[in-house]
C-alpha cells in the first residue's frame, strides 16, 4: 500500500509534501556553483549551462523516496518540452544511492534527463533540508528564483514554473513563491458536494466500522475488472485546485485533466487487480493539496472474497475493525432547475458583470453575472453553445474558448483571468 488514508492528515501531509514554494532567504540569491557528475560520466556545471540554457532546474531525491518516483514522469515530460531551454540536473541526497543503483533507477523508470548524486547532501543542505522531493529553478542570472520542498502533482504545475522564467521579457530575477495558477478560460462542471461516485451497476458497497466507530472506511467491491467513477466537485472547493488520487497507481492527476466533454463531468475508469495479485484493493481520493485534506475516499475491492482482506490490513496497522455490506450509501445531487454558470477568476475569486450568450441554432440570449458572480439561464432544457461577450474591466479570456451546456440543467464553475 502506498499509504493509509484512514490515518488522517499527519499521512497526508507526509505524501502530499508542501503545498507550494518555500519563503526562503536563498530566493533572490546567487545559487552556489557546483559541478556533478551525471549518470554518463559527464560533468554538469551550473556555471557552464547557464552559458547556453534560459534556467537550470534542479531536483533533489533518493531512490528510496515514493513521492519522488511518482513525479519522475512529470519532470520526464517536462524536460522533453524544454530541454533545448533549460538545463535539468536530478540528484540524489541519500549517501546509499551509489552509482549503480541509481543506473538501475533511470532503466527501470525511463529517466531522459540526466541524475547523479549530491555529494555530501551540499546542496540539500543549502536548500533548507527540507525534505524530498526539493526543486530548485535558478535562473539564467544565476539567482534562486524558485524552491519547492514537496511533491509536483502535475506535468501543468512544472510547466507553469518553468515558464515564469523564460522568454525575452525576464530580465531581472524573480522570486517565485507560488506556483502559478492555471489561467486558462475553462468551464468545469460542479455539484452540491465533493465526492467519488462508483457508477458500477453491481458494485456492492461495503462498510468499515474501525476502532469502535471513530472513524468509518467507505469501500465497493467490484466484480468486474473495471471500476467506474464519477467526480464530483462543489463550487466552494474550486475543482481547479483539486487532486485525484489513483492509489493503485500511485499517481495524481489534477482534477481538471479527468473532464469528459462529451458527459459533461469527471470521469475515471479504474482497472482492479486480478485475484492473484499481491494486493486486491486500494483506494481512490479527491483531495485539496492547499488545504491538505482528503475530501473523499472510496476503497475498491476486486471480489467479496477479499473483504476480509481490506479488514486484516487495517487490523495490522493496529485499529479495531468491524464490516458488513451495506446498501447504496451514494444519493445522488438535487439537480439545478436552470443554467447555472458560477464566474470566478484563477483565485476562486467571483467576478461579477460577465456577459456570456446562451445560442441554439436559431437564437441566442445574453446573460451578465450577477454581483456574486453568477449567471441563471432559465430557458427549456437542450444543448446551448455559450459564447463569452465582455469581460468586466480587468479580467479577460480566451477568445477561442467554446463550450456546449446541456441538455439538461446543471451547474458550472466558468473560469476566466484577474489580469
Amino acid at each position: 500500500m502506498k499509504k493509509w488514508i484512514l490515518l488522517g492528515l499527519l499521512t497526508l501531509a507526509l505524501c502530499f509534501g508542501t503545498a507550494a514554494a518555500e519563503e526562503t532567504t536563498i530566493l533572490g540569491k546567487p545559487f552556489p556553483d557546483f559541478t556533478a557528475v551525471d549518470n554518463q560520466g559527464n560533468t554538469f556545471t551550473l556555471s557552464e549551462q547557464l552559458k547556453t540554457h534560459e534556467a537550470v532546474l534542479i531536483n533533489l531525491w533518493a531512490t528510496w523516496c515514493p513521492p519522488c518516483k511518482m513525479e519522475m514522469p512529470y519532470l520526464n515530460e517536462v524536460y522533453e518540452a524544454y530541454k533545448d531551454r533549460v538545463a535539468f540536473i536530478a540528484l540524489s541526497k541519500e549517501p546509499n544511492d551509489t552509482a549503480e543503483k541509481i543506473d538501475a533507477y533511470i532503466r527501470d523508470n525511463g529517466i531522459l534527463f540526466p541524475m547523479g548524486r549530491d555529494e555530501n547532501e551540499a546542496l540539500y543542505r543549502y536548500c533548507g533540508s527540507r525534505g524530498i522531493p526539493t526543486t530548485v529553478i535558478v535562473d539564467r542570472f544565476g539567482n534562486t528564483g524558485f524552491l519547492r520542498a514537496g511533491t509536483f502533482f502535475s506535468v501543468g504545475e512544472i510547466k507553469r514554473v518553468v515558464e515564469a522564467f523564460l522568454g525575452d521579457g525576464y530580465t531581472e530575477t524573480v522570486s517565485l513563491t507560488d506556483i502559478p495558477k492555471d489561467t486558462a478560460t475553462r468551464m468545469l462542471p460542479i455539484a452540491e458536494t465533493s465526492r467519488i461516485c462508483v457508477e458500477n451497476a453491481d458494485a456492492k458497497p461495503v462498510i468499515f466500522n474501525i476502532d469502535n466507530g471513530t472513524q468509518t472506511l467507505e469501500a465497493y467491491v467490484i466484480p468486474g475488472e473495471t471500476a467506474h467513477l464519477r467526480v464530483d466537485a462543489a463550487a466552494a472547493d474550486n475543482p481547479a485546485d483539486l487532486i485525484f488520487d489513483d492509489g493503485f497507481q500511485n499517481h495524481y492527476y489534477e482534477l481538471l485533466t479527468l473532464l469528459n466533454q462529451e458527459r459533461g463531468a469527471f470521469a475515471y475508469d479504474v482497472t482492479m487487480p486480478g485475484a492473484d495479485a499481491a494486493e486486491s484493493f486500494s483506494y481512490v481520493g479527491l483531495a485539496n493539496p492547499v488545504t491538505g485534506q482528503f475530501l473523499s475516499v472510496v476503497y475498491l475491492i476486486a471480489g467479496e472474497d477479499h473483504v476480509e482482506n481490506l479488514a486484516a490490513a487495517i487490523r495490522g496497522e493496529g485499529h479495531e475493525v468491524t464490516w458488513e455490506f451495506g446498501q447504496t450509501v451514494q444519493q445522488e445531487s438535487a439537480a439545478p432547475q436552470a443554467y447555472v454558470l458560477r464566474v470566478t477568476d484563477q483565485n476562486g475569486d467571483p467576478v461579477p458583470g460577465l456577459m456570456a450568450n446562451f445560442c441554439t441554432d436559431t437564437l441566442c440570449t445574453m446573460t451578465v453575472a450577477d454581483e456574486n458572480g453568477v449567471i441563471r439561464y432559465e430557458g427549456a432544457q437542450g444543448t446551448y453553445h455559450v459564447q463569452l461577450i465582455m469581460a468586466p474591466a480587468g479580467y479577460s479570456f480566451d477568445p477561442a474558448f467554446e463550450m456546449y451546456v446541456g441538455p439538461a440543467y446543471g451547474e458550472w464553475n466558468l473560469r476566466i483571468k484577474k489580469d
